[in-house]
């Protein structure tokens, strides 16, 4: 009786076991299938999350690529885009050097309004070329004693070194100094406008040194034409060079035997009261010794020889 009580004990606990461990079954495949569940669902938002990220990115892709292009279009239609201060800059330049171009071209007309013209009619003014000459000039200058006129001397440096002392008698009897350069060589004085303007200061800086005169008249060798172009001449207004040229030409260079007094005197007719008279000469030897005809021409026909003066608007070529 005692066995069959045991042994339904047994059983008894046996079936309580048995159901314990059964409910534990139970409730770990719950709880395992609970967490598989979530675990899926949440892979499941996981990878719709990724895919909605990746759609939006396809989408912002093809929008800013849709964007690109169409900026590039418009790009490619429309004019470049200027820099308004780059543009705004080449504006002020512009403005500047076209102030600058007027103001050069203001004083040089006040300059020359400032100026008087030569005088006309009974009025000659001689001038001569490439001096002092060593035995030319005293013979220029007493002839001009004689008649009671003033001339005015374009000289070469080199010349003036050689005849200083002729220089200073020059400005002691009243006549006016002029520069010629240094070299009168085409390939050196108008190699540019500096190596012209440099000639013309080193002529004029000798005079100032052995007179104290500063001059301010220049007579281009040839002339102005065909070698002081606008460069030469803006280079030479920068200096405050007074350039002269002539419109009696006697050709003294070449007519030695006294044949430039006659083109002296034709010219002069020719022109008699319609310009003023500047005449071209050369202190030569030759020119010297038929000077006392023309001077007597002049003096004979009322004519005043004076000397040029840095008041006078200078006569030109054009």
């Amino acid at each position: 009786m005692e066995k069959l009580q045991t042994s339904r004990k047994r059983r008894k606990k046996l079936n309580k076991m048995g159901k314990l461990t059964i409910g534990l079954l139970i409730a770990l495949t719950m709880i395992s299938t609970l967490f598989l569940t979530e675990h899926f669902a949440s892979k499941n938002v996981d990878a719709e999350k990724k895919e909605a990220q990746v759609q939006q990115t396809v989408k912002q892709t093809s929008k800013s690529a849709k964007k690109t292009e169409k900026d590039n279009v418009e790009a490619a239609i429309q004019p470049k885009s200027v820099d308004p201060k780059k543009e705004e800059t080449k504006v002020d330049t512009g403005k500047t050097e076209e102030v600058t171009k007027k103001k050069e071209a203001e004083e040089t007309n006040k300059s020359q309004k400032a100026k008087t013209p030569p005088a006309k009619g009974k009025v000659v003014y001689l001038t001569f070329d490439d001096g002092p000459s060593t035995t030319a000039s005293r013979k220029i200058l007493n002839l001009l004693d004689k008649y009671d006129a003033k001339a005015t001397f374009f000289m070469l440096e080199p010349n003036m070194r050689k005849n200083k002392d002729i220089v200073i008698e020059m400005a002691e009897k009243g006549h006016t100094l002029g520069v010629h350069g240094v070299t009168h060589e085409v390939s050196k004085i108008y190699q540019s406008p500096k190596s012209f303007v440099g000639e013309m200061n080193q002529a004029i800086s000798y005079i100032e040194d052995v007179t104290g005169i500063r001059t301010h008249l220049v007579r281009a060798p040839y002339g102005s034409r065909p070698y002081v172009t606008s460069a030469f001449k803006q280079a030479a207004d920068k200096e405050e060079f007074i350039l002269w040229d002539w419109n009696i030409d006697t050709v003294d260079w070449k007519q030695t035997g006294g044949g430039f007094v006659d083109a002296a005197i034709r010219q002069t007719m020719q022109l008699d009261g319609k310009e003023p008279l500047v005449v071209l000469m050369h202190e030569k030897d030759t020119t010297a010794a038929h000077l006392e005809r023309l001077l007597k021409y002049y003096k004979d026909n009322g004519y005043d020889m004076r000397a040029l003066n840095e008041s006078m608007q200078p006569i030109q070529f054009k």
